[in-house]
């Protein structure tokens, strides 16, 4: 049996016999559903993603589509549609059902292949998997929908994009030119198919061509006022047959020698030091030197060493370092930083760990950047210390994450528990959320930075100061210190984000005293991936 959703909607029994075709809306329905598998959604979450403007009967048709589904999927015998509390679903299917379990298998073959030097064979396992994604998924063609699409779009060119690096650097790289030569006819800007066209025909032994064609990439790119990027130039230096000069888009200036360095650590590792307040110990750094004093909030687990071994990070941490002197700590329980005491709110903790950074360094106040859950932690110690601080930015931040009485934004509540334990130590495997697709979709198809992310959750914290950390981010409720926060305040948030509700922005902007509210473009809630955009308005707010 199979649940074909990579194109439109096709459920097969074990004879390979196609069953009845689901309607429009169960066919949205059920993509949703296997996209986004094992996550278990929401009935509100559904209904915002079906209808932009939904109907009255918005839940009572929901529930009619999911009997029929459920009916369809027993018949097949291809998974069942699990309710989660009371008002959720959650997928759930044998592996390797659905194409997107095949396309992502297929991927896995062939990276390993790959690895061992089987150019030829991962490109065939590749060329498979572009097969079986037959087109777009049956979404919904309504705003919240349309984030995950784009995403699945991005998905599909990085699937294109890895076929074709597997031809290049196979037996016969001219099998590719015709397809990358469609591709940079189509798009003259696309530096990536840019690359691989003068890789291919450099391979092919047409070098004239490829030195006619990195040309060309450099004009296209001119006309926009961009510079060759280190990918395009190594390129370069391989047509020539000269030693490669050390790309500088794999350094990012900066006023601090740490920050100048690439992610691979040839640069000095960052000085750590302590503050030290009963005997407990609180690490710290300071990344680089300005006229005001930048605190920023690392949101969940990541860590100061690891926040500088991700090139986006990096290169976000020196474009503040370029106006401000960043200092960056790792909280009680993460990273270098001492265990969290047992007795006490961990919030309370992590609020003394600023104060404790602060005095160490004699800052008398600071300029402090908060991210997804350590909102809460900025948001306290405002509230708390506001003499302390000279102005607070909350990137995709809220006042408290679930739905409740009078505040209709964020996560159901009777579906946390079991979000928090398939996110940190699910049941079964097949109920790992993938987290980098909610906190990160732009980078959801970057291997690199998945390895990242997964490496530094688990250095970050372990399992049980994980969940302690996702509990207070999920169950905290700070909407009655909003009124005594007086520092001048920031609230950006971008239209997209799958993690977090903008309707956790608006709120906080409308009952913070002294906010301004900035909607920019993209779908991740991590502030230094998805582009520019959200940079750039911190970077404004902190100059002014």
């Amino acid at each position: 049996m199979q649940l074909r959703v990579l194109g439109s909607v096709s459920i097969t029994d074990a004879a390979g016999e196609e069953g009845v075709r689901p309607e429009r809306k169960a066919r949205e329905l059920l993509t949703l559903l296997v996209l986004r598998a094992p996550t278990a959604l929401t009935i509100d979450e559904l209904v915002d993603q079906v209808w932009d403007d939904p109907p009255e009967s918005a839940v009572k048709t929901l529930r009619a589509h999911i009997s029929r589904l459920r009916a369809a999927l027993q018949q097949a015998d291809a998974g069942q549609i699990e309710s989660v509390g009371n008002a959720g679903y959650r997928l759930v299917l044998p592996a390797g059902t659905t194409d997107v379990d095949v396309v992502a298998d297929l991927r896995r073959r062939a990276r390993d292949l790959l690895a061992d030097g089987r150019a030829d064979g991962a490109a065939s396992l590749l060329a498979e998997a572009l097969r079986t994604w037959r087109g777009e998924p049956d979404l919904p063609a309504t705003t919240a929908a349309s984030a995950l699409a784009r995403g699945w779009r991005r998905e599909h060119r990085q699937l294109v994009l890895e076929h074709l690096q597997a031809v290049v650097a196979g037996s016969d790289p001219s099998r590719a030119l015709a397809e990358l030569e469609r591709h940079t006819t189509a798009d003259p800007t696309d530096e990536p198919m840019w690359v691989l066209l003068v890789r291919a025909l450099h391979g092919s032994g047409r070098q004239t061509e490829a030195v006619r064609s990195a040309a060309a990439a450099r004009d296209a790119l001119a006309e926009l006022g961009l510079e060759p990027g280190p990918d395009l130039r190594r390129a370069e230096g391989e047509v020539f047959a000269a030693p490669v000069e050390a790309p500088g888009a794999d350094r990012v200036e900066s006023a601090s020698p740490m920050l100048a360095a690439g992610a691979a650590g040839a640069a000095d590792e960052p000085a750590i030091e302590y503050a030290v307040a009963g005997g407990r110990h609180v690490a710290y750094t300071e990344l680089s030197s300005g006229p005001r004093v930048l605190v920023v909030l690392n949101p969940a687990m990541v860590t100061i060493d690891g926040l500088l071994d991700e090139p986006r990070s990096r290169h976000a941490l020196a474009r503040l370092g370029e106006h401000a002197r960043v200092i960056c700590l790792d909280r009680r329980g993460i990273g270098l930083s001492d265990p969290l005491d047992s007795q006490r709110d961990p919030l309370d903790q992590w609020t003394d760990d600023i104060l404790h950074v602060l005095d160490a360094l004699d800052v008398r106040a600071a300029h402090v950047l908060a991210n997804f859950d350590t909102g809460l932690v900025g948001l306290e110690f405002a509230a708390r210390h506001p003499r302390r601080v000279a102005s607070l930015t909350l990137a995709h931040c809220y006042a408290r994450y679930q739905r409740g009485d009078g505040y209709p934004h964020g996560a159901d509540p009777s579906s946390g528990d079991q979000l928090i334990r398939d996110a940190v130590s699910p049941d079964a495997p097949e109920h790992r959320i993938d987290t980098v697709s909610h906190a990160a979709p732009s980078a959801a198809g970057d291997d690199t930075f998945r390895r990242w992310w997964t490496r530094i959750g688990q250095r970050g914290a372990g399992p049980a100061t994980a969940t302690t950390i996702r509990t207070i981010a999920t169950r905290t409720d700070l909407r009655d210190r909003l009124a005594d926060i007086v520092a001048p305040t920031l609230v950006v948030h971008r239209r997209s984000c799958l993690n977090v509700d903008v309707g956790h922005a608006r709120y906080l902007a409308e009952h913070l005293p002294n906010a301004d509210l900035a909607l920019v473009p993209g779908t991740d809630s991590l502030w230094f991936t998805d582009g520019q955009d959200l940079l750039d308005k911190v970077i404004e707010f902190l100059l002014r």
